[in-house]
C-alpha cells in the first residue's frame, strides 16, 4: 500500500506544557482515519502541524512522499481546522473561486462540488446569512474543490442535521473509493463506526489506540462505544 502520512516520534511543546508526546502514526492511501479525543487532548494541534499551521518541537513528518518542504504538497491537501473563516459578504461560489485562485486550481468543478455537499449552485446569498449546517457544507466544498489527494478536517459533523450527517457519510465513502485519504476528528461515535476504516484515540497528547475499525467491531461487538469512551477518558 502507498503511505500518505507518516509521523514519527512527534512532539509539540508550548513552554513547559507537552501537548503531543512521542506521537507516531502511519496512514495509507484510501483510508478514512477518525481520531477521537476529548477537548484539549491534542487533536487540533496534530492537525495544525500536518497542515503547516504549526511547527513540531521534535519528530519527523512525511506527507505525500515529501518530508523536507511541506509547502510543496499544500495544493494536494484539503483542510479545515477549528472555526471556518469565509468572506462573509460574498456568496458560496465567490468564496470558492477565491479559494481556487489561492490554490492555483481550476474553477470548473465548483458547481459539481456544491451539489455534492447539498448547497444550491445559484444561491447568491452572502455567507453571513448561512446557518451553521450550511457553513459546514461549504467547508466540505472548499476542502474538495481543488481535488486534493488528502483531506484533513476537524469535527466536520458539527452543525449538520441527521440528513446532512448521512449525506456526509456517503460522501466520505465515495471519496475513499476514489482513492482519497481522509483524516478527521469526531465526537459522534455512532458515525465513527459507519465512516471510519481505522480509529485512533488520543489522550493527553499520546496515541492510546490505533486499530482497524473491523477489528474493533469484532472484538467489542456489544460495547464499542463504551470502549472508545473509556479510552478517550484515559482508562487503559
Amino acid at each position: 500500500m502507498t503511505t500518505i502520512v507518516a509521523v514519527h516520534h512527534l512532539e509539540k511543546n508550548y513552554g513547559k506544557k507537552e501537548v503531543l508526546k512521542n506521537f507516531s502514526l502511519t496512514i495509507q492511501k484510501g483510508e478514512v482515519y477518525v481520531l477521537l479525543g476529548r477537548n484539549g487532548a491534542g487533536k487540533s494541534t496534530l492537525f495544525k502541524i500536518l497542515t503547516g499551521l504549526s511547527r513540531a518541537s521534535n519528530g519527523t513528518i512525511t506527507i505525500l512522499n515529501e518530508d523536507k518542504d511541506l509547502e510543496k504538497v499544500k495544493i494536494k491537501i484539503g483542510s479545515n481546522i477549528n472555526e471556518p473563516v469565509f468572506y462573509e459578504h460574498l456568496s458560496a461560489v465567490e468564496n470558492l473561486k477565491i479559494h481556487c485562485d489561492y490554490m492555483g486550481s481550476s474553477k470548473e468543478r465548483i458547481p459539481e462540488w456544491l451539489k455534492v455537499v447539498g448547497l444550491a449552485v445559484d444561491n447568491d446569498r452572502p455567507v453571513k446569512e448561512y446557518s451553521l449546517g450550511m457553513r459546514q457544507r461549504l467547508v466540505l466544498a472548499r476542502c474538495l474543490v481543488h481535488d486534493p489527494e488528502l483531506i484533513i478536517i476537524d469535527e466536520p459533523l458539527n452543525g449538520l442535521d441527521p440528513r446532512g450527517i448521512k449525506q456526509f457519510r456517503e460522501l466520505i465513502e465515495e471519496l475513499s473509493l476514489l482513492g482519497k485519504t481522509i483524516i478527521m476528528s469526531s465526537h459522534i461515535l455512532t458515525e465513527v463506526k459507519s465512516a471510519a476504516t481505522r480509529i485512533g484515540v488520543i489522550f493527553d497528547g499520546e496515541l492510546v489506540l490505533d486499530e482497524r475499525k473491523l477489528d474493533l467491531v469484532a472484538t467489542h461487538q456489544d460495547g464499542l462505544e463504551d470502549f472508545l469512551i473509556s479510552k478517550m477518558e484515559g482508562e487503559y
